[in-house]
């Protein structure tokens, strides 16, 4: 059980800095950059989860939805457990595992990588009404980001020709860069004052169109743990705030928030061979996990969630952010 008293959080803690910091490693420094020219690293990166989904949940529905990019096959891997009150409605939890080249991709995106695995590992052991859906994609970064080939959008394609009743979709994307003394910046000046000055916070990031789950998510978060996380909503336009796996739900009408630790707005090892290992605050990333899975358990245990959700169900129209 992971929702526990206070008096037990230091062995939690423990737990999931141990593991997730042997995540971390696994696919950053004895695999490093995790692509199509380094294809064979790309494979084990993706037998390794789908191994790790197996082994913590076996009564959970594992899957890969798999295609080809440039005469090799690639995959999405998929753990789903399903509601005992309401299973046709799903929370989807996403991260993507591959990287740029030239980089062993340690925050970017290892450290969500290593969240996506505990917060299942997590949430298998609890019963939920609605159905919890994770998915590792393929192939997030460029050259393929916001093609046809990235991995998150084949899967919202699926998605949405299966017309399923996601409530709400959630990216992950570097959660474990913090430092007292990292001088955190902003796409506009004008927001700067409702931050903390320094990088050590999480940030929820969405389009208008999901403004409401914004809120929802740190209005929840923020009476679940005594880290506060901060909102950035804005549109497609705004540098950085498209840059995930969220945008391809988002394209497909589908509610869809971003948690990140800002990226390059803070990690000057974003997208270079300096992403590494020794650069990750492992306490940062552990208090993550916590928290974005305490408030998830709250999310598949409300109501459906999200004025608009009946709306937007079975939106056949592609919404542009």
């Amino acid at each position: 059980m992971f929702f526990i008293r206070d008096s037990e959080d230091n062995k939690l803690k423990k737990e999931i800095g141990k593991r997730s910091r042997e995540i971390v490693s696994y696919l950053s420094v004895d695999l490093g950059e995790r692509t199509l020219r380094k294809y064979d690293n790309l494979n084990r990166a993706r037998s390794y989860i789908l191994d790790y989904f197996s082994d913590k949940c076996p009564a959970a529905h594992i899957s890969e939805e798999t295609y080809i990019v440039q005469d090799r096959e690639v995959s999405n891997i998929v753990a789903e457990i399903p509601g005992y009150e309401q299973p046709e409605r799903i929370i989807l939890i996403g991260a993507h595992y591959d990287t740029v080249e030239d980089t062993p991709g340690a925050d970017d995106n290892a450290t969500a990588i290593a969240a996506l695995l505990e917060i299942y590992r997590m949430l298998a052991q609890q019963r939920h009404k609605k159905t919890i859906r994770f998915v590792a994609f393929t192939l997030e970064e460029p050259p393929f980001f916001s093609t046809d080939q990235m991995g998150s959008m084949k899967y919202a394609e699926i998605c949405r020709a299966r017309e399923e009743q996601i409530e709400l979709m959630i990216a992950f994307d570097m959660l474990g860069f913090a430092n007292k003394k990292v001088r955190q910046e902003f796409p506009f000046s004008s927001i700067k004052g409702d931050f903390p000055p320094t990088g050590t916070y999480l940030t929820v990031v969405s389009f208008p169109s999901a403004a409401e789950f914004t809120y929802l998510w740190k209005k929840i978060y923020n009476g679940l743990t005594r880290d506060r996380i901060y909102e950035i909503i804005g549109p497609a336009s705004i540098p950085g705030i498209a840059l995930s796996d969220h945008s391809s739900f988002a394209k497909k009408g589908f509610p869809a928030i971003l948690l990140t630790d800002t990226a390059f707005y803070r990690n000057k090892n974003y997208h270079a061979p300096t992403d590494t290992i020794d650069t990750i605050n492992f306490k940062f990333l552990t208090a993550n996990i916590i928290a974005i899975a305490r408030t998830a358990h709250e999310l598949l245990n409300m109501q459906p969630i999200g004025k608009q959700e009946e709306k937007r169900h079975g939106m056949q129209q592609e919404e542009k952010p």
